[in-house]
């Protein structure tokens, strides 16, 4: 095999392929740090009346129920769902299958999101156990440090396949600032560049250093470049936490919209001239059942941003419900169509 190079001798030329290789093995998989991190990581969902999009986040205050995201990830959304990993048998669950079938997701509400930094702090409704907080650390990274992070790239086009949880390492490029715009003009804002890939679906994910703290969040790709990530340096992650906590709980509460919680009867038209009356319940621990002569069905339900997503066996079906008042709606999806009247008995 014939190696052509301009402008390195062959004695320079095996001493940068030498230092490349090295450079590859100093970034080591660590499955001791993907375990750690597993644990402060999160999947978010953000239902909305056409489509659900969903990233990655990390716990970033136990105390104060905060997780960090990206803002492009949520949106102009005020409410997202936040799944956490389960894990059987000392493994994690990646199937996310499993995860909309079987575990209740924990309802968040956006308290501040910044558009220059392309940060998002989310309060949760409750931490559930076994979740624990993300230590930051206490410098940025620098060129040469190893890097690894867990995203959620791994999901099909309708999140209803697909897995969770995967694992990246790579290493750091370089640190810099670039300008970004947000609502008050321009603004530096301090990047990690690193060697590995990031894919649809990291955003807002945890890239940590060999000790497991984290030192930037995942936010984009350069298409012109391979293998070259955009992260968001842990120093813009500290100033945006500092103001997120400022923010009080009452002040996050989104009031005056009906709930579907509780007792129905329903009339459903498949839209091909199929009717049938039945009855049904949403129960507080995010799961319905519904019911006809000589058929049920159950599941489980998600109600955030105004938006009723509601989880079978086969598949997702999400729709903004119209309400005519409190006691009655209608759930449309396609052709399809659901009316709910409150049952008082």
């Amino acid at each position: 095999m014939k190696i052509t190079s301009v402008g390195i001798g062959p004695r320079r030329l095996i001493l940068s392929l030498v230092g490349v290789l090295l450079s590859f093995a100093s970034a080591q998989a660590n499955s001791a740090v993907y375990r750690q991190t597993l644990r402060s990581t999160g999947w978010v969902v953000v239902p909305g009346p056409k489509t659900t999009s969903s990233g990655t986040c990390w716990l970033a205050d136990r105390e104060h129920r905060l997780v960090v995201t990206c803002r492009h990830v949520i949106g102009e959304a005020r409410e997202v769902l936040v799944y956490f990993p389960r894990f059987e048998k000392g493994r994690a669950v990646i199937e996310v299958s499993q995860y909309l079938r079987t575990s209740p997701p924990v309802p968040g509400q956006v308290i501040a999101s910044d558009e220059a930094r392309d940060l998002a702090v989310i309060r949760l409704k409750s931490v559930p156990s076994g979740v624990t907080e993300m230590k930051l650390a206490d410098h940025s990274s620098g060129p040469g440090d190893d890097v690894h992070s867990v995203g959620n790239s791994g999901l099909g086009a309708d999140l209803a396949q697909g897995c969770l949880w995967r694992y990246t390492r790579g290493s750091v490029r370089q640190l810099h600032a670039r300008n970004m715009k947000g609502p008050a003009g321009k603004q530096k804002v301090w990047f990690l560049e690193t060697q590995a890939p990031v894919n649809e679906g990291d955003s807002g994910g945890p890239v940590v250093d060999d000790e497991g703290r984290l030192v930037g969040v995942a936010h984009s790709y350069s298409e012109g470049e391979r293998l070259v990530s955009q992260n968001i340096d842990v120093r813009e992650v500290r100033k945006m936490l500092a103001e997120a906590r400022a923010v009080r709980d009452d002040e996050q509460t989104v009031s005056g919209r009906p709930t579907p919680l509780g007792k129905w009867n329903f009339h459903a038209d498949g839209g091909e001239g199929d009717e049938l009356d039945g009855k049904g319940e949403f129960l507080p621990d995010g799961s319905f059942e519904f019911s006809h002569p000589g058929h049920g069905l159950k599941g489980r339900y998600a109600y955030a941003n105004g938006v009723l997503w509601l989880i079978v066996p086969d598949g997702l079906a999400f729709a903004a419900p119209t309400w005519k008042d409190k006691d009655s709606f209608i759930f449309k999806v396609g052709e399809a169509e659901m009316k709910f009247v409150r049952r008082t008995e």
